[in-house]
């Protein structure tokens, strides 16, 4: 029997089902040979981002706003914790550790991404001054 008489007698549907498995087995042997090209990275990766497109915004959106509000928290606590110690409000140990950290926190964050904090950097410095003051007087609770 001819290859012309085989393909003669193959349907639509096993000629199109016998070129895809050709089709899949060619895009296998690229993917593991040496060639810098991953057929089947590239396939999934798009076929990922055209999914999850409309979940990727969303989620950017959402990681921004979790962001603006870790950093609003912190600035917040810090001019709250200034305005209390000038107001004469003892702290306890517990507070003045927290506090601590969140200013050394906050300070890495403005550092590492340029953001400039004036009136949070004068506090900063006035609660640690006030640390240090106090800390050596014994006044911390």
């Amino acid at each position: 029997m001819s290859v012309i008489g085989i393909f003669s007698e193959i349907t639509k549907g096993e000629m199109a089902g016998w070129g895809l498995a050709a089709f899949v087995l060619f895009l296998s042997l690229v993917q593991i040979s040496p060639l810098k090209w991953n057929p089947w990275d590239s396939l999934f990766s798009w076929l990922g981002k055209k999914l999850n497109g409309e979940t990727d915004i969303q989620l950017r959106k959402l990681q921004d706003q979790i962001r603006d509000m870790w950093i609003n928290s912190h600035r917040h606590s810090i001019l709250r914790f200034g305005r209390e110690l000038r107001a004469g409000v003892d702290h306890s140990h517990d507070e003045w550790s927290n506090i601590l950290a969140v200013c050394a926190e906050y300070e890495a964050y403005c550092q590492e991404f340029s953001v400039a904090n004036g009136v949070v950097r004068a506090d900063t410095d006035y609660i640690r001054s006030m640390y240090q003051e106090l800390s050596h007087e014994h006044k911390i609770l």
